[in-house]
């Protein structure tokens, strides 16, 4: 359970809380440039970096002086809402840095609980992990507040670590044999990312212990249909094999699918 205090979100909404009521930020600008200082928590940030980020396709370039005026604005949020402390925001030369415990920060949060899913090397206690990452995951970061391309230059890695978490979370329930509850969760997740060739193997793999082979295989022959409508190409070689066991009634083994991302869930 979180400590009663200061509390912030960056995933979704930017949202500040203090022992759990919220508090006003101020305009988009201030409530943006939070954010930005939340995601480096406590390391310095430049403030030319800062400028380029607070400056959107559709706005003026920002000055300096644009800058001093949204940092102190921001503080002045902090301070009215009762700020306990816990975070700072401070300057040094050319940086500002806003420091405190980054377990008062949702990415951050999400980011230790991945980590530690791929770390561990007991099924469910690397599904409980991931289950608890995914469940910080409320929405795009910065969603409320930054532009896109902003979200693009900043958001990228983080995207790549919530699929991370979601196949972590995906392999350790396949590996429990919890086939029933996860081809639901497998349906949403290929629609979602229909050209990602471990969620497809999974999803047909897993209709396929649920009994159901004739629905396993026409997942890959969709996914093989849009793969060359698309880009021209044939499935993945692991994916071939993966129909070719399915139509042999013979056993799955997902383990040629192996990554970094899945550590020992498989």
């Amino acid at each position: 359970m979180l400590a009663t205090g200061s509390h912030f979100r960056v995933l979704g909404r930017v949202e500040w809380t203090v022992d759990g009521c919220p508090r006003a930020i101020g305009r988009r600008r201030e409530r943006l440039l939070l954010g930005l200082l939340l995601l480096e928590m406590g390391r310095p940030l430049p403030m030319d970096r800062l400028i380029d980020l607070l400056s959107d396709e559709d706005e003026r370039p920002r000055s300096r002086t644009d800058l001093y005026v949204d940092v102190c604005r921001l503080r002045a949020s902090l301070r009215r809402g009762g700020c306990d402390g816990s975070v700072r925001l401070s300057r040094s030369g050319s940086t500002y840095t806003l420091t405190g415990d980054p377990q008062l920060v949702d990415l951050h949060r999400f980011t230790q609980l991945v980590n530690r899913a791929q770390q561990s090397n007991e099924p469910r206690e690397v599904s409980r992990l991931a289950s608890s990452a995914l469940a910080e995951w409320r929405g795009a970061l910065l969603e409320d507040v930054a532009s896109e391309r902003t979200r693009r230059g900043i958001g990228a890695a983080f995207d790549e670590l919530l699929i991370s978490a979601q196949l972590l979370r995906v392999a350790a329930e396949f590996k429990l044999r919890n086939y029933w509850s996860l081809a639901a969760e497998l349906a949403r997740l290929t629609e979602e990312y229909p050209e990602h060739e471990m969620l497809l193997a999974f999803r047909a793999a897993t209709l396929y212990e649920c009994g159901r082979r004739a629905d396993a295989l026409r997942v890959l022959s969709s996914a093989r249909a849009q793969m060359t409508a698309r880009l021209g190409l044939d499935l993945s070689r692991e994916l071939q094999d993966l129909r070719q066991a399915i139509l042999r009634d013979g056993p799955v083994d997902l383990r040629i699918f192996r990554g970094g991302a899945l550590g020992a869930a498989m």
